[in-house]
């Protein structure tokens, strides 16, 4: 179906940082990837002299499931955090819209997408006229192993895509930019080094204590995602030939992925005895803890050559021109904050427009999970229960996502004497004593359940406004979970407990 609203964010987590050996970028470097960069890196004068040109990519995003639909992933995700993706890359002048979103149902290709029969699908449904992000629950080996990987750009006329896990949207580590730019012809900084290239080496890159200071080493053979490649010198004379054949990347042996790290920690000199200084903050880098990660401004003009290519022609649609992301949040008119509605069966939720949306959705939960899709300010609802506690959540969208903006939140009641949702069959009974609470009264939450639970216990405002949250458990039978509310001010707050088993919400007044 075509779609006007979704986004992106997506690449490899490690447990050492953003990439590592066993869990990380396994995009194949090969010879065809170099030639593209060999011919955008000899187009270079002719990109820098077309001068400020915002070039927009278009993005369809399948979301893969298993066979029955299920393993699937909410599109408010994705639409949400592709403000993120285009902040990170405006000073690229590079921008991303949605084209469209698709859904396949496909156990195989949910799993195990390197299998033939997987990538098959995938260029069976590829879009020819924009970029292809495929989203997975898992990337096993095609024997159902572990492959410890999260993401990877398949490059090539048919194979031109990128392929994703779920888990990874949204996070803060600019994973989907790593892949985005394999996808624009950059290779990794430290190219070459990403596998063991000795023993003793878990994490692969270069490690001193392993190593020695002085890097002697001329051609790194121990790659597993290319083939030899000549070790760059810092002072600039193979830079054309050696490393990832960009002269403004300083040489990086992988030293973020031995450290685990941001920062240089090593003392380390190559064979000319000039001392190494990587940019290990490079988007393109094995690194972790970054904030942000960068792009040398001769990886930008690389991006740039290769949209502009002939191999990139199929991007250059032409639909969107300007870049107008959603500015605010939205302004909601009704409900106001903590109203009853007597008449369950009809409530209208109201709020001012926004010049650039080109729609809305609403978000409805509580005692129900609903969700609304409208070109409208407002939205008449007749399908709630009565006595019930709700949130309503509304943010507008355009081809750009929601913006960065947090969505606008209100609470709302329907019918009379309701102050408890309680969605978890497996807990019969919740207290919260003393309700009302003087500030400073220690508060209990009392819970009657038949079996173990952990989740998150949050308390928000009525704005919506989370205060605070942490992780708690629940034991079989009667637990007790002591609160404070030193901090809190006279007011009306809810209490929400969210775990695997449902929702348990609690309002809360303090005097």
């Amino acid at each position: 179906m075509k779609y006007l609203f979704t986004t992106m964010l997506f690449c490899f987590v490690a447990s050492i940082g953003l990439y590592s050996q066993s869990e990380g970028c396994i995009t194949q470097q090969d010879e065809q990837l170099f030639e593209r960069l060999e011919y955008n890196l000899k187009q270079a004068n002719k990109t820098v002299e077309k001068g400020y040109v915002t070039r927009f990519v278009p993005v369809h995003f399948h979301i893969v499931t298993d066979n029955d639909g299920s393993n699937s992933l909410d599109e408010d995700k994705l639409i949400k955090d592709l403000c993120k993706l285009n902040n990170r890359y405006e000073e690229a002048d590079i921008l991303f819209y949605i084209d469209e979103i698709s859904y396949i149902n496909s156990t195989n290709l949910n799993s195990r997408p390197r299998l033939s029969s997987s990538v098959s699908l995938m260029r069976q449904n590829r879009n020819s006229n924009a970029m292809n992000v495929y989203l997975v629950t898992d990337i096993l080996q095609n024997d159902g192993s572990p492959s410890g990987a999260a993401g990877y750009y398949s490059g090539g006329s048919n194979n031109d895509f990128i392929v994703m896990l779920k888990t990874t949207l949204g996070n803060d580590s600019f994973v989907l930019e790593h892949e985005i730019g394999h996808f624009f012809s950059l290779p990794h900084t430290h190219v070459g080094w990403e596998g063991d290239i000795s023993q003793g080496s878990t994490n692969g890159g270069y490690q001193p204590d392993i190593h020695g200071d002085t890097v002697r080493i001329q051609i790194i053979t121990g790659s597993t995602q290319s083939g030899p490649v000549e070790v760059e010198l810092v002072n600039g004379s193979n830079c054309n030939v050696a490393g990832d054949r960009i002269c403004d990347t300083p040489p990086d042996y992988g030293f973020g992925q031995s450290c685990g790290c941001c920062t240089m920690v090593y003392d380390v000199w190559d064979r000319n005895g000039d001392k190494i200084e990587p940019m290990i903050d490079n988007v393109m880098s094995y690194s972790n803890g970054c904030d942000p990660f960068l792009f040398s401004q001769e990886q930008i003009i690389t991006m740039q050559s290769d949209f502009d290519s002939p191999f990139r022609s199929y991007l250059r649609t032409g639909e969107v021109t300007e870049y107008n992301p959603i500015p605010n949040s939205v302004n909601i008119i009704s409900p106001v904050s903590d109203q009853i509605y007597e008449d369950f069966n009809g409530v209208l939720i109201e709020w001012e427009p926004i010049a650039e949306a080109e729609g809305y959705r609403v978000q409805i939960s509580g005692r129900q999970q609903l969700s609304f899709i409208t070109t409208d300010s407002e939205l008449f609802l007749t399908e709630l229960l009565p006595n019930s506690l709700y949130f309503v959540d509304v943010f507008a969208v355009n081809k750009f996502g929601t913006g960065c903006n947090t969505v606008t939140r209100r609470l709302f009641q329907t019918g009379t004497g309701s102050t408890s949702v309680n969605e978890t069959e497996s807990v019969n009974s919740v207290t919260l004593y003393p309700n009302p609470a003087r500030s400073g009264e220690q508060i209990t939450l009392s819970l009657e359940a038949s079996k173990n639970i952990s989740g998150q216990l949050s308390l928000y405002n009525l704005n919506g406004e989370k205060i605070w949250d942490q992780w708690v458990s629940i034991f079989e039978n009667r637990s007790a979970i002591e609160l404070s509310s030193a901090e809190l001010t006279p007011g009306i707050y809810l209490l929400e407990f969210n775990s695997s088993e449902g929702l348990i919400v609690e309002k809360l007044i303090i005097e």
